[in-house]
């Protein structure tokens, strides 16, 4: 079974991320010293950041796992680290006045708004993964920083 994972879900998707992961980089280096390369570089760790959390998640993923709940959890690792590299300065903000969902409200709102409707309404059974990540990355495994006004996991 796990030989069967490794050659039909695990390789193949590693092997399409590990390609935009080095063509990211080529475009990195390519423009490197240029006027572009700040917007370059933004780009790139986006790619470079869904390839990273796509590998994970494909090592890590427990087998017994359905594909649908694989995506999920890829999604939501991706979302929680775009909102770490796009706005920073507001995580931190959050934490130190231990309400990140006050801080970063919109943005919250928008990932749990696509995590619902990609993921919940089609398929039940699918834990709400993107709560998950937003309590362990963003408010590093302490809910309390989230804030008064969180609403918590998707029902």
């Amino acid at each position: 079974m796990l030989k069967h994972a490794c050659e039909n879900v695990i390789l193949p998707t590693s092997a399409q991320m590990l390609e935009d992961m080095e063509r990211a980089l080529a475009r990195l280096r390519a423009v490197q010293g240029s006027a572009v390369w700040r917007e370059a570089a933004i780009e790139s760790s986006a790619v470079l950041m869904r390839g990273v959390c796509g590998l994970l998640e494909a090592l890590n993923a427990p087998r017994d796992l359905k594909d649908s709940e694989v995506r999920a959890k890829r999604f939501a690792c991706v979302k929680v680290a775009e909102l770490q590299l796009y706005h920073n300065s507001q995580v931190h903000a959050g934490r130190n006045g231990r309400d990140i969902y006050g801080a970063l409200k919109p943005q919250i709102e928008e990932a749990r708004n696509a995590f619902r409707e990609r993921f919940l309404k089609s398929s039940h059974g699918v834990p709400d993964y993107l709560h998950e990540e937003i309590v362990r990355a963003l408010a590093q495994n302490d809910a309390t920083l989230l804030g008064p006004k969180y609403p918590g996991p998707l029902v």
